[in-house]
Protein backbone atom coordinates (compact mmCIF):
# COMPACT_ATOMS: atom_id res chain seq x y z
CA UNK A 1 0.00 0.00 0.00
CA UNK A 2 1.00 3.69 -0.69
CA UNK A 3 1.44 6.18 1.99
CA UNK A 4 -0.45 8.36 -1.13
CA UNK A 5 -3.80 6.45 -0.80
CA UNK A 6 -2.94 5.99 3.37
CA UNK A 7 -2.72 10.03 3.33
CA UNK A 8 -5.74 10.68 1.05
CA UNK A 9 -8.11 7.94 3.30
CA UNK A 10 -6.95 9.86 6.33
CA UNK A 11 -8.17 13.25 4.93
CA UNK A 12 -11.52 12.17 3.37
CA UNK A 13 -12.69 9.47 5.97
CA UNK A 14 -10.93 11.63 9.31
CA UNK A 15 -10.09 9.74 12.73
CA UNK A 16 -12.30 8.61 15.21
CA UNK A 17 -10.89 6.64 18.19
CA UNK A 18 -14.28 5.15 19.11
CA UNK A 19 -17.33 3.39 16.90
CA UNK A 20 -19.54 6.10 15.56
CA UNK A 21 -22.41 5.57 12.17
CA UNK A 22 -21.28 7.04 8.93
CA UNK A 23 -23.23 8.38 6.59
CA UNK A 24 -24.60 5.49 5.26
CA UNK A 25 -25.44 3.80 8.80
CA UNK A 26 -22.61 1.34 9.31
CA UNK A 27 -20.98 1.12 13.00
CA UNK A 28 -17.58 2.06 11.68
CA UNK A 29 -14.39 3.02 13.85
CA UNK A 30 -10.42 4.76 13.22
CA UNK A 31 -10.23 5.88 9.23
CA UNK A 32 -13.58 4.59 8.01
CA UNK A 33 -13.47 0.98 8.98
CA UNK A 34 -16.90 -0.70 9.11
CA UNK A 35 -17.20 -3.04 12.21
CA UNK A 36 -20.11 -5.00 11.05
CA UNK A 37 -22.65 -5.67 7.89
CA UNK A 38 -25.43 -4.94 9.09
CA UNK A 39 -26.72 -1.61 8.82
CA UNK A 40 -28.06 0.97 11.68
CA UNK A 41 -26.85 -1.04 14.43
CA UNK A 42 -25.96 0.98 17.72
CA UNK A 43 -21.96 1.79 18.19
CA UNK A 44 -22.42 2.11 21.95
CA UNK A 45 -22.80 -1.78 21.86
CA UNK A 46 -19.02 -1.68 20.56
CA UNK A 47 -16.82 -1.24 23.64
CA UNK A 48 -13.59 -1.35 21.05
CA UNK A 49 -11.44 1.67 20.85
CA UNK A 50 -8.51 2.32 18.51
CA UNK A 51 -5.42 4.53 18.59
CA UNK A 52 -3.77 6.23 15.52
CA UNK A 53 -1.39 2.78 14.91
CA UNK A 54 -4.22 0.72 15.23
CA UNK A 55 -6.54 2.61 12.60
CA UNK A 56 -3.69 2.84 10.14
CA UNK A 57 -3.05 -1.20 10.60
CA UNK A 58 -6.58 -1.29 9.64
CA UNK A 59 -6.96 1.15 6.77
CA UNK A 60 -3.77 -1.06 5.37
CA UNK A 61 -5.31 -4.33 5.56
CA UNK A 62 -8.31 -3.10 3.55
CA UNK A 63 -6.49 -1.11 0.72
CA UNK A 64 -4.24 -4.65 0.06
CA UNK A 65 -7.31 -5.99 0.42
CA UNK A 66 -8.69 -3.67 -2.18
CA UNK A 67 -5.57 -4.13 -4.20
CA UNK A 68 -6.10 -7.96 -4.69
CA UNK A 69 -9.55 -7.69 -5.15
CA UNK A 70 -9.29 -5.38 -8.14
CA UNK A 71 -6.03 -6.79 -9.46
CA UNK A 72 -7.91 -10.34 -9.95
CA UNK A 73 -11.26 -8.92 -10.84
CA UNK A 74 -12.23 -10.72 -14.16
CA UNK A 75 -15.48 -8.67 -14.30
CA UNK A 76 -15.39 -7.22 -17.55
CA UNK A 77 -12.01 -6.59 -17.54
CA UNK A 78 -11.20 -4.54 -14.89
CA UNK A 79 -8.33 -6.11 -13.34
CA UNK A 80 -6.69 -5.39 -16.68
CA UNK A 81 -7.67 -1.96 -16.76
CA UNK A 82 -6.70 -1.53 -13.24
CA UNK A 83 -3.14 -2.88 -13.94
CA UNK A 84 -3.31 -0.38 -16.76
CA UNK A 85 -3.11 2.67 -13.91
CA UNK A 86 -0.11 1.99 -13.14
CA UNK A 87 1.03 4.57 -15.21
CA UNK A 88 -1.15 7.05 -13.73
CA UNK A 89 -0.60 6.82 -9.93
CA UNK A 90 -3.04 9.45 -8.61
CA UNK A 91 -5.74 7.99 -10.60
CA UNK A 92 -5.17 4.89 -9.33
CA UNK A 93 -5.09 6.17 -6.15
CA UNK A 94 -8.52 7.95 -6.64
CA UNK A 95 -9.87 4.80 -8.10
CA UNK A 96 -8.71 2.74 -4.69
CA UNK A 97 -10.51 5.62 -2.56
CA UNK A 98 -13.66 4.94 -4.09
CA UNK A 99 -13.29 1.20 -3.51
CA UNK A 100 -12.72 2.00 0.20
CA UNK A 101 -15.97 4.17 0.12
CA UNK A 102 -17.92 2.42 -1.59
CA UNK A 103 -16.70 -1.56 -1.57
CA UNK A 104 -14.98 -3.11 -4.61
CA UNK A 105 -18.59 -4.33 -5.95
CA UNK A 106 -19.87 -0.81 -5.94
CA UNK A 107 -16.98 0.61 -8.19
CA UNK A 108 -17.16 -2.25 -10.68
CA UNK A 109 -20.46 -0.77 -11.38
CA UNK A 110 -19.33 2.09 -12.75
CA UNK A 111 -19.05 0.42 -16.40
CA UNK A 112 -18.84 4.05 -18.16
CA UNK A 113 -16.35 4.81 -15.99
CA UNK A 114 -13.82 2.24 -16.37
CA UNK A 115 -14.46 1.97 -20.38
CA UNK A 116 -13.85 5.81 -20.08
CA UNK A 117 -10.24 4.67 -18.55
CA UNK A 118 -9.66 1.84 -21.06
CA UNK A 119 -9.03 4.66 -23.86
CA UNK A 120 -7.43 7.33 -21.16
CA UNK A 121 -10.64 9.47 -21.58
CA UNK A 122 -9.97 11.01 -18.52
CA UNK A 123 -12.73 13.71 -18.92
CA UNK A 124 -15.40 11.12 -19.76
CA UNK A 125 -13.63 8.77 -16.48
CA UNK A 126 -14.24 12.39 -14.27
CA UNK A 127 -17.87 12.72 -16.20
CA UNK A 128 -19.03 8.90 -15.19
CA UNK A 129 -17.99 9.10 -11.41
CA UNK A 130 -19.87 12.56 -11.64
CA UNK A 131 -23.22 10.78 -12.93
CA UNK A 132 -23.51 8.57 -9.75
CA UNK A 133 -25.45 7.71 -7.01
CA UNK A 134 -22.02 8.07 -5.16
CA UNK A 135 -21.56 12.13 -6.37
CA UNK A 136 -25.02 12.68 -5.13
CA UNK A 137 -24.73 11.56 -1.86
CA UNK A 138 -21.09 12.55 -1.36
CA UNK A 139 -20.65 15.75 -3.69
CA UNK A 140 -17.53 17.04 -2.11
CA UNK A 141 -15.43 14.05 -2.06
CA UNK A 142 -16.71 12.78 -5.88
CA UNK A 143 -15.65 16.20 -7.29
CA UNK A 144 -12.40 16.13 -5.50
CA UNK A 145 -12.08 12.34 -6.79
CA UNK A 146 -13.39 13.43 -10.81
CA UNK A 147 -11.16 16.42 -10.80
CA UNK A 148 -8.30 13.94 -9.75
CA UNK A 149 -9.35 11.57 -12.69
CA UNK A 150 -9.74 14.63 -14.80
CA UNK A 151 -6.35 16.23 -14.52
CA UNK A 152 -4.30 13.02 -12.60
CA UNK A 153 -2.54 15.92 -10.36
CA UNK A 154 -3.83 15.61 -6.59
CA UNK A 155 -3.10 19.38 -5.83
CA UNK A 156 -5.81 20.24 -8.72
CA UNK A 157 -8.32 18.73 -5.55
CA UNK A 158 -6.54 19.30 -2.31
CA UNK A 159 -4.47 22.12 -2.80
CA UNK A 160 -3.63 22.86 1.01
CA UNK A 161 -2.63 19.50 1.51
CA UNK A 162 1.09 19.00 1.95
CA UNK A 163 1.00 15.04 1.17
CA UNK A 164 1.09 15.83 -2.70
Amino acid sequence: MSNLIAKILEVEEGFRSAPYLCSEDYVTIGFGTKLHKDKGMDPHRFTLRVDRKIASLLLHEEVCSIETSLTNSHVGGVGGIYHSLNKFPNRKTIVQSMCYQMGVRGVLQFHNMWAAITLEDWAGASEAMLDSKWARQTPARAGRHAEVMRTGILASAYPDRYFL
